[in-house]
């Protein structure tokens, strides 16, 4: 009996151990991610010393490339280059490529869509995969170009009777509709997640002050019922600059002027960012409204904030930037920050998923959702996000 008993005191203090052991485990882990999450000093520490996010120059995929016509288009890398689109995998790997007949690229990507034209020119590319899903030959001169995540492209064209003519397809081609304007340029297109809308950022610089609006088109009702189907107007203030929108979270219509940044919601407008009140030096749009404040200004510090803002209710998510950016780039759910020679890439929940430090001047970058590029004058390097 006193042998049973030795035995299951024994057992007991082993289990008592382990639970304790559990216990301390689950309060250290639960420590730790406070503090991560919470205290951006110590994330930033652990994010470099610990999760080794940094990379740098010549560690990584590259590829040596004969122009800065490169993309990253879903999971590969794309160059463009003497009529020739060149796809690579993350590894730097040719694996295709298709006959491409532009020599000057604009382009757009979105998903497993990448539309591709000749800027001023007349050619028109709707690729997906390793595919052309279809190309055309537009009358006027292309200006600009949008795709959505579902294939719907649409068009701005210029250089015929028309200020702009903006021509409307669906992803197999079929022109939906066309709208034209007589006295407006499109600085901007974007279309709805749903294929619902066609928005508009147009601008009319023929008068003494500068008009800005935006149209937002129902597209079922533009195809019906022709391509006059307003589901919305707004002009802005005189010599209010619009310059950038695009559907963001909740399929909000989100729009950046020279001054201000707003988002329509229910046929209203709301003021996000009003640069007047604040020094805003960057902004862009992805699933979010983002922009860069300059926080504090004196002669031997100064410092940024990167803010991701939810147009649904505004909440905001930010990161501190020691240095003010050269340029940046969105994409989907991240943010690129270019230093000039070293990058930052943040999410929209203001986690940094990697930093890259450079030899050489940036020239350029491009990223999606899994991929980025750094863009040199004579090669191409890749990082998986």
């Amino acid at each position: 009996m006193i042998l049973k008993n030795l035995k299951e005191r024994k057992i007991n203090k082993k289990k008592l151990i382990i639970l304790i052991a559990i216990i301390v485990s689950l309060m250290l882990i639960a420590i730790f991610s406070f503090l991560y999450f919470r205290v951006e000093p110590i994330r930033i520490f652990f994010d470099k010393y610990l999760f080794k996010k940094n990379v740098t120059e010549g560690t990584l995929p590259s590829i040596a490339t004969e122009t800065s016509n490169v993309y990253v288009f879903n999971n590969n890398v794309v160059e463009q280059y003497e009529n020739t689109l060149t796809f690579f995998n993350k590894n730097g790997e040719k694996e295709d490529s298709l006959d491409i007949k532009i020599v000057n690229p604009i382009v757009c990507t979105n998903g497993n869509y990448f539309v591709m034209a000749e800027k001023n020119g007349q050619k028109l590319y709707l690729i997906s995969g390793k595919n052309i899903v279809w190309e055309k030959d537009v009358e006027g001169n292309v200006s600009d170009v949008y795709v959505n995540k579902n294939g719907y492209v649409s068009v701005a064209i210029t250089g015929t009777t028309y200020k702009t003519i903006v021509r409307m397809f669906a992803q197999d081609g079929s022109e939906l509709f066309k709208r034209f304007l007589s006295n407006t340029s499109v600085m901007d297109l974007a279309i709805s997640s749903d294929n619902k809308y066609l928005a508009l950022a147009e601008v009319d610089s023929s008068g003494a002050v500068i008009k800005s609006n935006v149209e937002v088109i129902d597209i079922n009702n533009a195809v019906t019922q022709g391509a006059d189907a307003i589901a919305y107007k707004e002009t802005a203030p005189s010599n209010n600059l619009i310059v950038n929108i695009d559907y963001t979270k909740g399929n909000i219509l989100s729009c950046i002027y020279d001054n201000h940044i707003s988002a329509l919601k229910n046929n209203a407008s709301n003021e996000i960012t009003n640069f007047s009140n604040s020094n805003i030096v960057f902004a862009d749009l992805n699933d979010r409204i983002i922009q860069v404040e300059k926080k504090n200004d004196s002669m031997f510090n100064s410092t940024f904030e990167l803010q991701m803002i939810n147009p649904e209710n505004s909440e905001r998510n930010c990161y501190t930037l020691d240095k003010e950016p050269k340029s940046i780039k969105t994409f989907g759910n991240i943010i690129a920050i270019n230093f000039g020679t070293e990058a930052l890439f943040i999410n929209n929940n203001s986690w940094l998923i990697k930093q890259y430090t450079s030899y050489q001047e940036i020239q350029d970058i491009s990223i999606s959702n899994n991929l980025a590029i750094i863009i040199f004058k004579n090669k191409t390097e890749i990082i998986s996000l």
